[in-house]
């Protein structure tokens, strides 16, 4: 599904705002509710539009946020790789990338000991990981995580 230029504005108003109703939305660009209603739908079920409550990671003091950069063994594995590894417990996101690293993760952990446990018992378990370069984040900004374990 290729979005039009509706499409793209109820996406970004939703950014602005994902509580705004579909009336105000519909108000703002001059079409019916059920129009704005059918296109979040559609949006929605092509996987192109995702509307949830996020948090502001640095307002969880037992949480932390972690990106691990990892290279694999075979990079003819790397998108099999990036996607187990986005499946762990507590990852947030995968990324393949260009760099110094194959595969760039987003992880949650819990702020005392988290790190030693993820590391240790989450990821010991994927094969095929030659190394890895943990980075806790100290402050983020403009990011904020699908997280309900506050």
């Amino acid at each position: 599904m290729i979005a039009d230029e509706t499409d793209r504005e109820i996406i970004r108003i939703l950014n602005q705002d994902g509580r705004i109703t579909n009336n105000d939305i519909a108000t703002r660009l001059n079409v019916s509710e059920g129009t704005v209603r059918n296109r979040i739908k559609k949006l929605s079920d092509a996987g192109l539009l995702k509307v949830a409550g996020l948090i502001n990671p640095d307002d969880s003091p037992d949480k932390q946020l972690m990106l691990l950069g990892v290279n694999i063994t075979s990079s003819k594995d790397l998108t099999k790789k990036a996607a187990e590894l986005a499946k762990l417990p507590n990852v947030e996101s995968a990324y393949i990338t260009a760099g110094r690293y194959d595969i760039m993760v987003e992880v949650w952990i819990d702020a005392k000991g988290g790190l030693i446990e993820f590391l240790s018992k989450t990821l010991a378990k994927v094969e095929g990981i030659a190394s890895t370069e943990s980075f806790l984040v100290m402050k983020s900004f403009n990011k904020w995580l699908p997280r309900a374990d506050l």
